[in-house]
């Protein structure tokens, strides 16, 4: 019995230090490059990225072809996703900018909505899924999405894939604009 309370104790520890100690948007206030997500995704962008297991193993590649349309507080956003074998996937983002500079978007794939905000160069997005993600993934995965804005124009995208708390892969992935 004694193991097992040390055992869900130290659960409960890491899972307050994680919280305590977790990335924010507002780490990253003092950014040179301002990423407003309306402004960036407006027009055409290509991408590339892969998506790791938990173990780090490269499972999929694909790239990404996205073009978007800003209409008053509203960003639309078509993407397809190629992957290496020649399946693709579609996913229309819609987004709306809240008052207080956060945003609220939906997809045809997501569970109910994505929230999200910016600050200075960074963007934080979080949200569920309901396919089978990368064609690997359970039918529902939580999604935590982080973008960041280079000096260049190129946005590093990282995003963590979770199943009930749990770590089930990494997405990585690189946006810049068409010229």
């Amino acid at each position: 019995m004694t193991i097992v309370f040390s055992l869900l104790v130290l659960a409960v520890a890491a899972f307050l230090l994680r919280r305590l100690f977790r990335m924010r948007p507002g780490d990253f206030a003092g950014a040179e490059t301002e990423l407003a997500l309306e402004r960036y995704f407006s027009g055409h962008l290509r991408g590339w990225g892969l998506f790791e297991d938990r173990f780090g193993r490269v499972r999929r590649q694909f790239s990404i072809d996205s073009t978007g349309q800003f209409f008053d507080t509203t960003l639309q956003i078509d993407q397809t996703i190629t992957f290496e074998d020649g399946s693709s996937h579609q996913r229309v983002w819609s987004f709306h900018r809240q008052p207080d500079g956060r945003y609220v978007g939906t997809a045809n794939d997501v569970i109910g909505e994505a929230t999200g905000a910016s600050s200075g160069n960074t963007l934080k997005l979080t949200y569920a899924v309901r396919r089978r993600l990368l064609g690997l993934l359970p039918q529902r995965a939580e999604v935590e999405d982080w973008m960041f804005l280079q000096p260049d124009g190129v946005v590093i995208q990282r995003a963590r894939v979770a199943k009930w708390g749990f770590t089930v892969g990494w997405i990585s992935a690189f946006y810049i604009a068409d010229a």
